[in-house]
């Protein structure tokens, strides 16, 4: 009997001994295979989230969008929906192509967020303006996300006119925004495209969003400027994420730096458009490969920004815990003939 009481406790202490083998010890041996599934997601946790907007009516879809590089994006926003003042949703911009690019996205592990703006200045204000006309709009917009598969609804409100967060434009906003957080699907994500520094949205409006979008670009009065200006400076888009962090109190995961995929020409000889604007990709077009390494061409004439500068930028948002980046638009960047020049590669090399 105490011979066989015996082996009952030395196999029990075998048992225990056994049972109680640090986790490193059943790493080094092979016995558990967490380790490898914990490194892929502390690499995935590192990544920052990648924004880009998609216009799906755009004049180049057809010629930029087959050589989208799908990698190096996280989400894309698909615009616009178009607010009319009734609270209506007009999405004749987006429905033709908007099955083939949500099924691609999803394939490419992409999510898709609808983003919704003004066609003419005033109407999304004045559908925000009526309890009545605001909730027209919430149920609009949850219901098209649905129908399309989306994975969430982006708002790209730029009707603010310097006023202050307690204003009734700001109230009124404040109350649509909160409207669709309480209405929508409760996986649906939402963003926001904001302005930088100059308008005070309160603390409240960071807490109804997973992603705040900054609009850090077309500063320094550009769009009047008669001599150059660079309109997307590195310092800029610091003091706008700063600001977010600090004054408007949102928290750094969720705020999103803003890049340019443009920039603004006073050179008499390249072609811009009625507000000096041009592409990336025109810009490479006019003055080479070497323009993609520098923010500025033709002494200063051209300014932009170029793929160092995307770097730098990036390199901020994940030193200093910011969400990550979003970028207008997407197919401004270079051409498939220009695809060792393209800022997208530029913000790949940095989110690795």
């Amino acid at each position: 009997m105490k011979q066989l009481l015996y082996i009952l406790c030395a196999a029990a202490g075998l048992w225990l001994s056994a049972c109680s083998s640090s986790p490193k010890e059943k790493q080094k041996s092979g016995e558990t295979g967490g380790s490898t599934e914990a490194s892929a997601a502390r690499s995935e946790a590192a990544r920052m989230a990648v924004i880009g907007y998609l216009p799906l009516n755009d004049y180049e879809f057809d010629t930029q969008y087959p050589s989208l590089e799908w990698e190096y994006l996280t989400h894309i926003n698909v615009c616009f929906g178009r607010v009319n003042p009734d609270g209506s949703l007009t999405t004749d911009e987006l429905t033709a192509r908007l099955p083939e690019v949500v099924r691609t996205a999803h394939e490419k592990g992409v999510k898709v967020l609808c983003s919704v703006a003004s066609n003419v200045r005033g109407d999304f204000s004045k559908a925000l303006s009526t309890e009545a006309t605001r909730n027209r709009l919430v149920g609009e917009l949850v219901a098209f996300a649905r129908e399309n598969g989306l994975d969430g609804i982006d708002i790209d409100y730029e009707e603010h006119d310097n006023e202050n967060a307690d204003s009734p434009a700001s109230k009124a906003l404040l109350a649509f925004v909160k409207a669709l957080h309480e209405a929508k699907d409760e996986e649906m994500l939402m963003s926001s495209a904001v302005y930088g520094r100059w308008l005070y949205y309160g603390t409240e409006w960071a807490g109804y969003f997973d992603f705040i979008n900054v609009m850090s670009y077309d500063g320094n009065g550009v769009f009047s400027a008669e001599t150059p200006v660079q309109h997307a400076s590195y310092e800029d888009f610091v003091a706008d994420l700063e600001n977010w962090s600090a004054n408007l109190k949102a928290p750094k995961s969720k705020i999103i730096g803003g890049l340019p995929f443009y920039g603004y020409s006073w050179d008499k000889e390249m072609s811009v458009d009625d507000i000096r604007g041009v592409r990336y990709h025109g810009i490479l077009e006019h003055y080479g490969a070497e323009a993609a390494d520098t923010d500025a061409m033709m002494n200063g004439q051209t300014l932009y920004n170029g793929r160092p500068t995307i770097r730098r930028k990036c390199e901020y948002v994940k030193a200093n815990g910011y969400g990550g980046v979003m970028i207008w638009q997407l197919f401004q960047d270079g051409t498939a003939g220009q695809k060792d020049s393209r800022l997208i590669k530029a913000i790949g090399e940095m989110n690795k």
